[in-house]
């Protein structure tokens, strides 16, 4: 399964938009009522993924809305609470589609299996992103690919301003206020501020890419977006492949690792008489509840790790999916991690091994999923500007030869072998710019070739550890 995939966010109110759009419309196509599920050819009911349906969500935003207001200053000076405006944006949605056709993911289990792994991705990171504000993420079955839907609610806000949970549209409002401050009038201050959302909601797909397409093996973008060739996109389609399977070949081994060590610690209870009673009250909390049972294995690694370095990775990501439960138990299984500790030094050999294979893993990943990608995407951003500035040029006597200046920028380009997949896009970006410039007066030149570059800089700039 691969493909591209992104996360769309928009918020609506109870006043309908140009398009029709409307909290009441959005609703009612969610729940497939007749009137406004005409697009589709045999509307089903959703499916409930999590939180309550789209009509208990209807309930839930007029309860909010009839309890909101806003305080506002009369002409004379005093302050009145008013009631919350019908145009006032009072819902915020998330819609994502998986890219596999819904006739598939119906009959075939593996593709069933693709879309459960995306669906579950994209729930965590929702909760991650929106707490308690999430009341609501079904999904539908009804159209060409399954896709779901998500319903957001501004429930600690009395404003009741739903896009103040955009990331986008903070970062705009910020940009404003800041450039209004700055002595800019307001049509300046709009443009920095539509320039400030575009650039947040490029780093929040990135954000979802990272965090949930990326563990799928889905792309960030199409191959039309980016002009790839057909040997580019399957390439790129391949590697997102290559990059989901590794992160499961990962998940299963660490599995094994802990199954491993679970076989471990019952040979060592039989060796450490002192410590059969809480080990066995460990193993009916661990019966109990699959919770405590991830709990207690954390705690049980957390003793191998203090003695190898490199184990601190792997135990950074358990921490990131049990921090809950680290909360709740850290204190309750703290006497019972020196016990294990102490009872792990009689089987220390054994414990090595595991440790080596968890520092290979970390090794594995770490090179192969961050530095090599991280390295890639600057070299070409840096060579992109290089044919902008003329540092990076076809050579004249033979143009299928391109001269690079930089001595290093040359010999990170030959090294990963980029000049050869992006000769083209260089080629077609060193003409266009060429024909440009001949059209400008050369006072100009240099300001059109900045504001070309001013997007492939800001690229620059959100690689993190390579800022020029």
């Amino acid at each position: 399964m691969s493909g591209p995939q992104f996360m769309h966010l928009q918020s609506y109110a109870r006043k309908a938009n140009e398009r029709g759009q409307s909290v009441e419309q959005v609703l009612a196509e969610a729940s497939r009522a007749p009137e406004y599920s005409k697009h589709v050819a045999d509307p089903l009911p959703p499916s409930l993924v999590y939180g309550v349906a789209a009509d208990e969500v209807r309930r839930l935003h007029d309860e909010m809305v009839a309890a909101g207001g806003v305080e506002v200053t009369l002409k004379d000076g005093r302050t009145a609470r008013r009631g919350i405006r019908k145009d006032r944006h009072t819902l915020m949605t998330a819609v994502a589609s998986h890219p596999l056709p819904t006739d598939l993911v119906n009959t075939k289990p593996d593709a069933r299996a693709d879309y459960e792994r995306w669906r579950d991705h994209n729930l965590a990171w929702l909760k991650a992103r929106f707490g308690d504000k999430l009341v609501s993420v079904i999904e539908h079955w009804d159209e060409k690919h399954p896709h779901i839907h998500a319903y957001i609610l501004p429930l600690d806000d009395p404003t009741c301003s739903a896009r103040q949970l955009n990331p986008a549209w903070q970062a705009k409002e910020k940009a404003m206020e800041t450039a209004r401050a700055a002595g800019h009038d307001d049509k300046a201050a709009l443009k920095l501020g539509n320039a400030a959302y575009r650039a947040k909601a490029r780093e929040l797909q990135d954000h979802y890419y990272e965090h949930v397409s990326l563990a799928c093996g889905l792309t960030r973008t199409g191959p039309k977006r980016e002009r790839l060739s057909r040997q580019q996109w399957k390439a790129r389609k391949d590697a997102a492949k290559l990059t989901a399977q590794i992160s499961q070949e990962i998940d299963g081994r660490l599995e094994d690792v802990v199954d491993a060590e679970d076989g471990l610690e019952r040979s060592l209870a039989a060796k450490a008489e002192e410590i059969v009673e809480k080990l066995d009250l460990a193993d009916q909390a661990l019966e109990e509840a699959e919770a405590d049972r991830a709990e207690a294995k954390r705690l049980r690694e957390q003793a191998a790790r203090d003695a190898q370095n490199a184990e601190a990775r792997i135990q950074q990501q358990l921490d990131q999916k049990q921090e809950e439960l680290e909360a709740l138990h850290r204190q309750q299984r703290e006497a019972e991690r020196a016990d294990l500790h102490r009872a792990r030094q009689e089987a220390e050999q054994e414990a090595r091994r595991l440790r080596d294979a968890q520092a290979q893993l970390n090794q594995d990943r770490a090179d192969a999923l961050r530095n090599a990608a991280k390295e890639a995407a600057h070299v070409v951003l840096e060579l992109f500007l290089g044919v902008l500035d003329g540092s990076v040029r076809p050579n004249p006597a033979d143009p299928r030869v391109w001269t690079i200046r930089d001595d290093d920028l040359r010999e990170r380009a030959k090294k990963l072998d980029l000049i050869e997949l992006i000769k083209d896009t260089m080629k077609a970006l060193h003409v266009a710019w060429t024909q440009l410039s001949k059209r400008l007066p050369s006072t100009e030149q240099a300001v059109v070739a900045d504001k070309i570059a001013e997007p492939v800089k800001a690229a620059l700039d959100r690689q993190p550890g390579h800022q020029p």
